[in-house]
């Protein structure tokens, strides 16, 4: 909680300094705005950075282009299960070690999924920041899909299908009404899912789900903080580089 709190305070404090200056600037303009640069790498991963070195941490969230319009019937709740998923172990690394190696070394992180997209949030000390680049193309390239870890977390995103909508009133308003609002259009889906997909979700759906979705050329990746544009891209073409395309998306520049 602490933790929580502190992040909370230097969000709103550097929160506060950027709309300060915003106020200042002229108008249409953001401070320091000219320094974002954007790249992307062959294989079509998209890295946006914008250096502020007023402290010396680092935000990075990675886009996925995926949400719950990418859903049909029968695998219905898939976007946001995996979500849970990318914390669940790699080839490489058992299942808790991506936030036990982040926070060891005084990183945050969090996720979050919608209709559209699929966000993986990571606040971490800048001097972290190659060893966060080998924790997410680690989980973009080796995810693993052990049958007991599938089941288990099927049951802890039923859970929250239960808390936040089924015993919850706002909550089935809400997926009453959109499922009434959008007719004939995926938004209809609930993000959490219908509990008659999520009970039959097998591990061969969440694979092809997986290898489908998942590449680079389907990922955005945008960083703000203490960065050097040239050391960023740099590792960002030593750890993501070789990760293949899969079609779900693509991209031209090259670095």
């Amino acid at each position: 909680m602490n933790h929580v709190a502190c992040w909370l305070s230097l969000g709103i404090l550097t929160a506060g300094a950027s709309l300060a200056q915003a106020a200042q600037a002229a108008p249409g303009t953001l401070p320091g705005a000219d320094q974002i640069v954007s790249r992307t790498l062959p294989n079509g991963l998209e890295v946006v950075v914008w250096p502020d070195h007023d402290i010396p941490n680092v935000a990075m969230y990675t886009w996925y282009r995926v949400g719950s319009r990418n859903e049909r019937p029968g695998i219905t709740g898939i976007s946001h299960y995996f979500e849970h998923m990318m914390f669940n172990g790699t080839k490489t690394r058992p299942p808790g070690e991506f936030d036990r190696v982040m926070e060891a070394n005084g990183g945050r992180n969090n996720a979050y999924t919608s209709p559209d997209v699929t966000v993986y949030q990571n606040w971490f000390p800048a001097s972290t920041t190659e060893l966060i680049f080998d924790l997410e193309s680690d989980r973009m390239r080796n995810l693993d899909f052990d049958p007991k870890v599938v089941e288990s977390e099927r049951g802890v995103v039923y859970s929250e299908r239960r808390a936040g909508v089924d015993n919850d009133n706002f909550g089935t308003l809400d997926e009453q009404m959109r499922a009434t609002a959008y007719i004939a259009h995926p938004y209809q889906i609930p993000v959490i899912g219908w509990p008659s997909d999520l009970r039959v979700l097998d591990i061969a759906e969440t694979r092809a789900f997986y290898a489908r979705h998942y590449g680079p050329d389907n990922c955005v990746v945008v960083a703000v903080g203490d960065v050097e544009p040239d050391t960023f891209f740099r590792l960002m073409k030593r750890y993501f580089d070789d990760i293949p395309a899969r079609g779900a998306g693509g991209g031209s520049a090259v670095f």
